[in-house]
């Protein structure tokens, strides 16, 4: 089938689909860009989910092969993929889910900034991070101090050494990290 030959409900079906799946790229791509350091937290915890806006993106995409394809067996075959698609994607959600906050601290004297330490369950490992959270709010931003992979065998344990400063302690090595006014860390500690 020609785009031309389509419906004038097939079309409307279709030009709604495609700006669907465009909102959930572009959405998809700010929460990736709120991912680096500094980024707003807010756009990185909402809009960051890759595996949600997959499995959103499929019933549009479904709506899509269906509009241009004109022959019942290709949509049914085409429709019972997508739902395969889609039932394949639950034991994601189940190992993949979101990380899990394990602990925050706040810093002395400074209220707008605080330690957050989070795991991140996985299928082969799991891992812990460790960041500062600066700001409140809609405005706050995080950056990243720590990473340990769980099969390295040591924990990062975080504490203030100051309203500027964080101690990471893993397997008798101390680190001290300085943060700028912005919340910026000086550096970071990776494990594994």
């Amino acid at each position: 089938m020609v785009i031309g030959q389509q419906t004038a409900g097939e079309r409307r079906a279709l030009r709604a689909a495609l700006a669907g799946l465009t909102l959930l790229a572009l959405l998809g791509a700010v929460g990736r860009f709120s991912r680096r350091p500094g980024g707003l937290l807010v756009l990185r915890d909402w809009l960051d989910r890759p595996l949600l806006l997959f499995t959103a993106a499929l019933p549009l995409l479904l709506v899509v092969l269906y509009c241009v394809t004109w022959r019942a067996w290709i949509r049914v075959v085409l429709g019972i993929g997508v739902l395969l698609t889609a039932a394949g994607t639950v034991p994601l959600w189940v190992f993949l889910d979101a990380p899990q906050v394990t602990g925050t601290e706040g810093a002395p004297e400074r209220p707008d900034r605080r330690i957050v330490r989070q795991e991140e369950p996985g299928m082969l490992s799991a891992a812990q991070r460790i960041y500062v959270d600066q700001g409140t709010g809609l405005t706050t931003r995080r950056w990243q101090i720590a990473y340990a992979d769980f099969a390295y065998g040591d924990l990062v344990d975080a504490a203030w050494d100051g309203p500027d400063r964080v101690r990471l302690t893993s397997g008798g090595r101390t680190t001290v990290i300085g943060l700028a006014a912005d919340g910026r860390p000086s550096g970071s500690l990776t494990l594994g």
